[in-house]
C-alpha cells in the first residue's frame, strides 16, 4: 500500500473544500490496457493507492428481480426483468424480500465466496444499486408516471419497502465483506472502505424537480441515516434539479455524465466544497450534443478535459474518471501533462 496517497485521499473526503485533483483510469493493476508506453513505463501515473478487487455484479434489474419480476436475458446478454406491477392494489401484497433470496442474494452469497479468497492487501467495489425510484419504475408498467401524479400514496408505499430493502442489503455487503468494500462505483475510484454506499438516481432527469424531491431525495435521504455516506450518481445533472442534490444529506462523492449534463463550470461552481465531485470523461465526449451546445469548439478530450481543469475553485476538489478513453494514447499523455504541470500528478507530490 502506498501510505501517504492513502492518507492524502483520506484528508480529501474528509475535507473536500482544499483544492486539488485525482484521477484513475480503466485499466488493470498492471497497466495493460494503457495505450500509452510512456505512461505505463511511469511508476504509479495515477492515484491507485492499494490493489482493488472485483466488482461485486448487481445491475438495475437486481432490486426489481428479488422483490419478484420475472428476469430474463436480453439479445445483448444483459439480464433484465418483466414488469410486476400493472395495477395499484398490487401495491399492499408485495413484502420486502429476504435480502438472501434472488438476485441480490446470489451477489451476497459471491461476495462471501470472494472474500474467502481475496487477498489480504486487496479490496472489492460495492455492487451497482439503483435509487428506490428507479427500482420501482423497473418493476411498474407503462403506467408509472402517471401513477406518480394520480397514486402518489400507492408510490410511497413501494418506496418505503423498497428503502427498507436496500438499507438491509447494503449493511449486509458491508458486514460481509469485513471492512473492505469500497463504497464508489461509478466511477469506482478508491473511497475509504467500511462504510457508505452508491446509488444511481438517474430518474431524476425524467421527472420534475417536485416529484424527484418527494419521491427520490426523500428516499435517498433515509437509506443515508441507516447506511452512511452517499456516493451519489446521476447521468444527466441540470439546473433546475440544484436545490434538489443539494438537500441530499452526508454525500462523499457526486458522479455525473459530463457529456449529458449542464457546463461543467457551472456545475463546479455550484458544488464545490460540498462533496468531492467526480466526473468520467470517455473517448468522444467533447462531440456529444449536450457539450456542442454549450461549447462546440472543442478539438479533442484533452482540450475539453482542461477546460474542467480551468474552472477549478479554491475550495473544488475534483476525482476523475478515465474509461475507454486510455485508448488513445496521446491524449492520456497530453492529459497527464496537465494534471503533472499543476502538481496533481503522484509524482508532482512524491508520491510515486
Amino acid at each position: 500500500m502506498n501510505q501517504p496517497m492513502l492518507n492524502l485521499l483520506a484528508r480529501a473526503y474528509q475535507k473536500p473544500d482544499r483544492q486539488f485533483c485525482f484521477y484513475s483510469s480503466a485499466d488493470s493493476w498492471d497497466g495493460t490496457g494503457l495505450a500509452s508506453e510512456k505512461l505505463k513505463r511511469l511508476p504509479g501515473w495515477e492515484w491507485k493507492p492499494v490493489k482493488e478487487g472485483a466488482y461485486q455484479g448487481g445491475g438495475t434489474a437486481m432490486t426489481p428481480i428479488t422483490f419478484g419480476c420475472e428476469p430474463f436475458e436480453t439479445s445483448e446478454g444483459r439480464l433484465w426483468c418483466k414488469k410486476m406491477i400493472h395495477d395499484i392494489g398490487q401495491i399492499k401484497d408485495i413484502a420486502v424480500p429476504d435480502i438472501y433470496t434472488g438476485q441480490t442474494g446470489r451477489v451476497l452469497k459471491s461476495l462471501q465466496e470472494t472474500m474467502r479468497t481475496l487477498p489480504e492487501n486487496a479490496f472489492v467495489h460495492m455492487c451497482d444499486i439503483q435509487s428506490p425510484l428507479g427500482c420501482a419504475e423497473v418493476m411498474w408498467d407503462e403506467s408509472f408516471y402517471t401513477a406518480l401524479i394520480e397514486y402518489p400514496q400507492a408510490i410511497h408505499e413501494l418506496l418505503d419497502k423498497i428503502a427498507l430493502f436496500l438499507s438491509r442489503f447494503i449493511k449486509e455487503l458491508h458486514r460481509v465483506a469485513q471492512g473492505r468494500m469500497i463504497p464508489s462505483v461509478c466511477p469506482p475510484v478508491w473511497a475509504p472502505p467500511g462504510k457508505g454506499y452508491y446509488i444511481s438516481d438517474d430518474t431524476m432527469s425524467l421527472i420534475s424537480p417536485e416529484m424527484h424531491r418527494e419521491f427520490s431525495v426523500t428516499y435517498l435521504n433515509r437509506i443515508t441515516a441507516a447506511c452512511g455516506p452517499l456516493y451519489y450518481h446521476s447521468c444527466t445533472w441540470r439546473a433546475k434539479y440544484f436545490d434538489n442534490i443539494h438537500q441530499l444529506n452526508n454525500v462523499a462523492l457526486f458522479n455525473w455524465n459530463a457529456g449529458n449534463s449542464d457546463d461543467p463550470q457551472t456545475i463546479i461552481a455550484e458544488f464545490s466544497g460540498k462533496a468531492i465531485l467526480a466526473p468520467h470523461i470517455v473517448i468522444d465526449m467533447h462531440r456529444d450534443n449536450d457539450v456542442l451546445k454549450w461549447n462546440p469548439n472543442f478539438q479533442d478530450e484533452a482540450e475539453f478535459f482542461k477546460y474542467f481543469l480551468d474552472n477549478l475553485r479554491g475550495n473544488s476538489c475534483m476525482y476523475f474518471w478515465f474509461s475507454n478513453l486510455i485508448q488513445k494514447g496521446a491524449i492520456m499523455e497530453r492529459i497527464y501533462n496537465l494534471l503533472h504541470e499543476r502538481g496533481y500528478s503522484p509524482q508532482a507530490k512524491g508520491m510515486a
